[in-house]
């Protein structure tokens, strides 16, 4: 383990953060996604001080944020399937049966999933992933990535996420790709 690793504290919200939190989470998320390969508009992305508070409060809510010398450098939410009507839209249109292989209220989706770009590469991720999904009651797990992002899609195939389906989102300008694990997950 790289001596940066051993630094990294993983603290695990479950159902509600501070707003102290959720404004350095902001923060990482804008500047992680509103960089190539997604491009996203800043001014939207900083709704997640809005959105995410929501997302964690319900069921299957789940926030842990990776922290080094006092700062957010991580961080992975979770929310249950059953509780987003977009994400159960989409794979009800991405599969014709998606109940045979998931059940909404078995399932949790990890929302997001960002890392501070200066320190990539040393397992923060996948360690964010590790403890978001440790100890769930839900059976399965689903996330979503940017067409454009490849490279991140296969890390995620590394870690044992097969690809459900693909849709189109931003009005078609940008595919989704849905992968699932079963869980426990133990990549």
């Amino acid at each position: 383990m790289r001596e940066i690793d051993q630094e990294v504290d993983y603290v695990r919200f479950e159902h509600v953060a501070t707003d102290e939190i959720w404004a350095e989470i902001a923060s990482l998320f804008v500047s992680s996604f509103a960089a190539p390969p997604y491009n996203e508009s800043p001014d939207d992305l900083q709704s997640i001080e809005q959105w995410g508070p929501d997302k964690l409060a319900g069921p299957g809510g789940r926030l842990v944020a990776a922290r080094h010398d006092g700062h957010v450098i991580g961080f992975a939410l979770s929310q249950r399937l059953d509780q987003d009507s977009s994400w159960l839209r989409r794979l009800y249109a991405m599969l014709p049966t998606p109940d045979a292989v998931i059940s909404p209220s078995r399932t949790v989706i990890v929302q997001e999933l960002a890392v501070d770009d200066s320190y990539r590469g040393r397992g923060i991720a996948k360690q964010c992933i590790r403890e978001l999904l440790s100890n769930r009651t839900e059976q399965d797990a689903v996330l979503g990535v940017f067409g454009q992002a490849s490279q991140v899609r296969e890390i995620y195939g590394h870690w044992g996420f097969s690809e459900l389906g693909t849709s189109p989102i931003y009005g078609g300008t940008v595919t989704l790709h849905a992968l699932h694990h079963k869980l426990p997950w133990t990549a």
